[in-house]
């Protein structure tokens, strides 16, 4: 049986009962997105061969992964994670599982309970989640191939459920990021242009492969828009699965963000971003970048 249409129809109920006036622009953009999000997670799992249970599960994640992000906008007006900070939440991940436990994710799926835990994990997650490379070698295994998942999440051990979770949620990452650089060429979000100027000290840790910590930055006053730009670059540096490596590299994503920009920093930025995502291609095992 197929569960995810069942979820989507009541997913889509839902977000429709945010329908007010001065949420409404927030919440068509968090709508497309989650839209986009399955679509092309559903061509990264189909390349990676997993059978049409685990396609179905984890599409039913991809579409729940933002779930939390349309109560945000209700309860903050914005979709800046530090203002939920007030409500006890660190991000829109812990508070999608909040909105999933609170029913949803029953009304989603109610002909099983097996997958419940492992989407809420997923869901929880997604935002801040480092999955070790070794945990997606089971990506190239014949266990998502050939295993039914309801018979999986059923019988399955911790371990090995561990393992599948973390995979997905590591598909889940790189689909979203994915999504962030078609929004950006499809024009659904335009990032703030500037000339100023981005510190040495910063792109000393962009061009060492360091990860940009947004809350260090701004503590030390080092933020602006073409630091922005730098952190949507690093995203490379986080996704392993080659799939989406791909349609990065095929869609020519990054050279047409790249025409967009006028600072002399940042185009340079994109050209050592550019050479590294085709290294990363060429050097990839078949799967995993």
């Amino acid at each position: 049986m197929e569960y995810y249409l069942t979820a989507k129809k009541c997913f889509d109920d839902y977000v429709t009962s945010f329908n007010e006036n001065d949420i409404s622009k927030l919440i068509e953009q968090k709508r497309i997105h989650t839209n986009e999000v399955v679509i092309d997670g559903t061509k990264t799992i189909k390349k990676l061969q997993f059978n049409e249970s685990f396609v179905d599960f984890t599409k039913i994640a991809l579409l729940n992964h933002d779930v939390g992000r349309f109560l945000q906008a209700r309860v903050t007006k914005t979709f800046n994670d530090i203002d939920l900070h007030k409500f006890c939440f660190d991000n829109h991940g812990e508070l999608g599982n909040y909105v999933l436990k609170s029913g949803l994710i029953k009304s989603q799926m109610p002909m099983t309970r097996e997958f419940d835990d492992s989407i809420l994990t997923i869901v929880n997650n997604h935002v801040t989640k480092v999955v070790n490379p070794r945990q997606l070698l089971i990506l190239s295994s014949n266990l998502l191939k050939d295993e039914d998942a309801l018979n999986f999440f059923s019988t399955a051990s911790l371990e090995e459920k561990r393992k599948v979770i973390d995979a997905i949620t590591q598909i889940v990452q790189d689909v979203d990021r994915l999504d962030i650089y078609h929004q950006i060429i499809d024009g659904r979000w335009v990032p703030i242009k500037s000339k100023d100027k981005i510190s040495s000290n910063v792109l000393k840790q962009f061009y060492d492969g360091k990860y940009l910590n947004i809350a260090e930055i701004r503590k030390k006053g080092l933020w602006n828009s073409n630091v922005g730009e730098l952190v949507r670059l690093t995203f490379i540096n986080q996704i392993r699965l080659l799939s989406v490596a791909q349609i990065i590299k095929e869609e020519k994503l990054l050279e047409k963000m790249r025409k967009k920009q006028s600072s002399s920093q940042v185009i340079d930025a994109y050209d050592f971003t550019i050479d590294k995502l085709n290294v990363l291609i060429k050097e990839s095992n078949g799967i995993i970048i």
